[in-house]
């Protein structure tokens, strides 16, 4: 018989980690799940941590792969494998309230959604005191309730560990991870997997511990180019698809955006010209920053140009210009070249 929920988590030399995440998954009140650990080419003793718990609990498959093939590869693999109804993905250095799966499932066996969404996270430090809670976001209530997807997509943070999935509808639309480095590769999953559906829902329940590591992928200097990477592909996805501009927001900029070379540059200068009329056609989805990078690239011709003008970390002249002025400019005023950037 089929389990509830197949939880997928991709293990990459998260030995240091890996116990804790473990045992708040296997002590959840709900126990219909199984638990497909991936592990990627570990080199430390993330290996025979797996295999330990293992031994002495059916509900675990471990996979090891010789080599390391990224986190995307890792997930698409043990969806293939997965037996459940549903799908969480989740990351070997957190971990989840007791009672985070049962109120996950009776969200979505109650509203039929392919997705569903928790809303309540914590950021957790090495030092307790720098605790932040995350949630409440100003668009969602706090009784449970159904938003449009272009809503969500636009305005909730991309990370798939905050949602559980129906497996047949990912399935279904062909919805994989992209497969490159960064480890932003949530981006396009999440953004494809709303916007794809009729409607959005959003709870907000017990909490997931999105544990702040030095050294993750995330927190590399190049993360936020490759978050652009993915938006590329999922601007091809929806012209695939068809799905109008309004529809969806077809990117939005992350603060540490480094420009330091000339390929970096093109494939930006590229991309944000197939984006131009879309973020002209639905300035409500794109906030002042999002709008101007579009200018930035467009106003450039070439890279040393744009070496002249803009520093590599190209957030800090946004934040720059924004302090010397009293009131944020709009959308408009930036594409319209009324607000000037220097």
């Amino acid at each position: 018989m089929e389990p509830g929920i197949t939880i997928i988590l991709p293990v990459y030399n998260t030995g240091k980690y890996l116990s804790r995440c473990l045992d708040s998954v296997l002590g959840q009140t709900f126990k219909d799940f199984e638990l497909l650990a991936i592990d990627d080419g570990s080199s430390d003793s993330s290996a025979s941590i797996l295999d330990e718990y293992a031994s002495d609990e059916p509900r675990m498959r471990v996979i090891h792969l010789l080599e390391n093939h990224g986190v995307p590869y890792a997930r698409n693999l043990a969806m293939d494998e997965a037996k459940g109804q549903y799908i969480y993905f989740m990351d070997s250095d957190d971990w989840i309230d007791p009672d985070y799966l049962a109120e996950m499932m009776s969200h979505a066996r109650r509203t039929g959604q392919n997705v569903v969404i928790n809303g309540n996270w914590y950021l957790e430090y090495d030092d307790p005191t720098k605790r932040a809670h995350c949630g409440r976001f100003g668009f969602v209530k706090e009784e449970a309730g159904y938003y449009p997807p272009v809503l969500v997509q636009a305005n909730f943070f991309p990370v798939v560990w905050a949602r559980l999935y129906k497996l047949s509808y990912l399935r279904d639309k062909k919805i994989r991870s992209p497969l490159l480095k960064g480890g932003v590769e949530d981006n396009y999953f999440t953004a494809l997997a709303e916007i794809l559906q009729d409607r959005s829902y959003i709870f907000n329940g017990p909490f997931y511990h999105y544990y702040q590591r030095e050294g993750s992928l995330v927190r590399q200097p190049d993360a936020a180019f490759h978050h652009m990477e993915n938006f590329r592909i999922f601007l091809d996805a929806l012209h695939e698809r068809g799905i109008p501009p309004t529809s969806a927001r077809r990117f939005y900029a992350m603060p540490s955006l480094v420009i330091d070379t000339k390929e970096k540059f093109e494939f930006l200068k590229a991309f944000f010209a197939d984006v131009s009329s879309d973020v002209e056609a639905a300035p409500g989805l794109y906030n002042p920053f999002d709008a101007f990078l579009v200018k930035v690239f467009a106003s450039c011709s070439d890279f040393a140009e744009y070496k002249s003008r803009y520093s590599a970390l190209i957030h800090l002249n946004f934040v720059a210009a924004l302090m010397r002025r009293k009131t944020s400019p709009t959308v408009h005023q930036i594409l319209d070249g009324t607000w000037k950037i220097r």
